[in-house]
């Protein structure tokens, strides 16, 4: 049997890497599919955007109709096995904090749970400098915090409306594997 999983957190909270590191330590297949890629693909397709750091400059309509594409999308893929979506819980625009998951999009995934990847604000701040790839939003470490904070609420409110199991699991400096390990211990526990 299939099921889709959520991991989220914050750019620099080291998602990527903990879940790339999780797929070598787990007995079973996942699929890792990330959720702001999906979102880039379609919105590419409808000519919303060029780039995906343009993603949350688009309409608010257009957002929630690329979202709602790429939810129906992933739970295609799940249809033929396992899946983690790699996303975020919140995004932060210039009109302020947009769901990552909202309603129609966390209940159409039916998550079997919902995983918030954690760091300290400082070590996220410091991880998202680092990272020259693309345009990051942290522009201190107080900011860090309120989007944890805001981050952490939405997507418990995914937990609550889908009935998935929730669970925060700490990524710090070095303990990648760590995080993995624990990742993996809850995705086939």
């Amino acid at each position: 049997m299939s099921n889709v999983n959520i991991v989220v957190g914050l750019s620099g909270v080291g998602k990527s890497t903990v879940l790339e590191e999780a797929t070598k330590l787990a007995e079973e297949d996942y699929e890792i599919i990330n959720y702001g890629d999906r979102m880039l693909e379609i919105a590419q397709e409808e000519g919303y955007v060029d780039s995906r750091d343009e993603i949350k400059k688009i309409s608010s309509e257009e957002q929630k109709q690329v979202q709602k594409e790429a939810a129906e999308s992933i739970v295609e893929d799940s249809e033929d096995g396992n899946v983690i979506v790699d996303t975020h819980a919140a995004i932060q625009t210039p009109h302020g904090y947009l769901p990552g998951l909202p309603r129609w999009t966390v209940e159409n995934l039916e998550p079997e749970h919902l995983v918030i990847l954690d760091a300290s604000a400082e070590e996220i701040y410091e991880r998202s400098t680092d990272d020259q790839g693309r345009s990051r939003e942290h522009e201190d470490v107080e900011g860090v915090q309120r989007y944890r904070e805001v981050a952490r609420e939405m997507a418990s409110a995914g937990s609550v409306l889908t009935g998935a199991y929730l669970k925060i699991i700490k990524n710090r400096s070095g303990q990648a594997q760590a995080a993995a390990q624990e990742l993996v211990e809850v995705l086939e526990g």
